[in-house]
């Protein structure tokens, strides 16, 4: 495949914190293609720490208000860069404005889904099933520009001033790294979320039967929600060994604590891929959305798979048939066994470096089970 001559490459994924990680594999396959290149990134300066540890990014520009004026000034920044190549991984209307406003000679796109998904789903309510993952869509944007679309797993790198305050926080509360589970229970859409007390009861669990404390994650919003998670009314037992930190770090510093946890609990949300990409071993629990979108290899999934499933592109407020059943379905027993699980191999064969699972003396990832 004969790649054009391209000094100056920008990507664009402004959000949301998953799609955002998702985009990895892109950075490294153009590394890898272009070596002496700029590769620069284009993202909301709110999740600008998912970038920051980036080793394949030489820039990396923010959007820093949603306003025109915002997007406007943006795009005058990034045409005084003059990149020659544009991909645009968002495909919305700022992400085209800004791919148009940068003078680029080559811009390519990345596609969102099949032609008449949106009808099937939103008009005719059918189930949406993806046809393909959503890093493949990515790579595959990256063939204009003469790059082999192969498939990779996303990575995320952690941000050294990142890395040294989780291990700092992780001295100050008494919790070594790689002995406890991350749990994040929330999720911008409600649909999306497991019911907040199975989360109780599971947290319970994990202290009880496996003597691992939990560490409640998310953001300031979801503080309330932790809190009801860890109290004594819901988790009888777990207090003090569930601690809530939900709205006390940064992004890059939760995806820090993640990354250094034994292993993680969520639902289908921004951190639960965080999570995935790096390395840490993941229980995912989806329900309206579709998880034929990711890569679940060493992880485990817990889905119900009812025929009303998955409803959604993306969740929503309330289910369209009242009764929630992808969720309410899955019971503790489920995704604490599926935790349970993940824990086993990595005691008996792995350890934890960098964030990522490797085996002893090898360079091989560990815990690449089936799905």
């Amino acid at each position: 495949m004969s790649a054009p001559a391209l000094e100056k490459i920008a990507l664009i994924r402004m959000s949301s914190v998953g799609d955002v990680v998702l985009t990895e594999p892109v950075t490294a396959l153009l590394r890898e293609a272009y070596p002496r290149a700029e590769i620069a990134f284009v993202v909301k300066a709110g999740l600008v720490d998912l970038v920051a540890g980036n080793p394949y990014l030489d820039a990396i520009h923010l959007l820093r208000e949603g306003s025109l004026a915002g997007v406007r000034a943006l795009g005058r920044e990034v045409r005084e860069r003059g990149y020659d190549a544009v991909v645009d991984l968002h495909a919305n209307f700022r992400s085209r404005y800004l791919a148009g406003a940068s003078g680029a000679r080559l811009v390519t796109r990345y596609r969102k889904r099949e032609v008449g998904d949106a009808y099937r789903v939103r008009v005719r309510k059918q189930p949406f099933r993806a046809s393909k993952r959503l890093v493949e869509r990515y790579v595959a944007s990256l063939i204009p520009l003469g790059v082999e679309p192969v498939y990779r797993r996303p990575r995320y790198h952690v941000a050294e001033a990142d890395r040294e305050w989780a291990e700092e926080y992780l001295k100050l509360v008494g919790i070594p790294p790689g002995g406890f589970a991350v749990v994040v229970p929330g999720s911008v859409w409600a649909t999306k979320r497991w019911p907040a007390e199975r989360y109780g009861a599971l947290v319970r669990r994990v202290n009880a039967e496996l003597g691992l404390p939990v560490l409640l994650l998310g953001s300031a919003g979801e503080r309330e929600l932790c809190e009801s998670i860890a109290s004594p009314e819901s988790c009888v037992a777990c207090a003090p060994s569930a601690r809530v930190a939900a709205g006390e770090t940064t992004l890059g510093q939760m995806a820090a604590l993640i990354a250094l946890a034994r292993a993680y609990v969520g639902n289908d949300s921004g951190p639960t891929h965080i999570a995935m990409a790096a390395g840490t071993p993941t229980v995912a629990v989806f329900g309206p959305t579709d998880p034929g979108q990711f890569d679940f290899e060493g992880h485990a999934l817990v889905y119900a798979d009812l025929e009303c499933s998955a409803c959604s592109f993306f969740g929503g407020d309330r289910c369209r048939l009242s009764h929630w059943n992808c969720m309410r379905t899955v019971e503790v027993d489920d995704v604490f066994e599926a935790f349970e699980g993940l824990l086993g191999p990595i005691a008996a064969d792995g350890a934890r470096v960098g964030g990522e699972l490797r085996a002893p003396g090898t360079g091989d990832d560990v815990g690449r089970g089936g799905r």
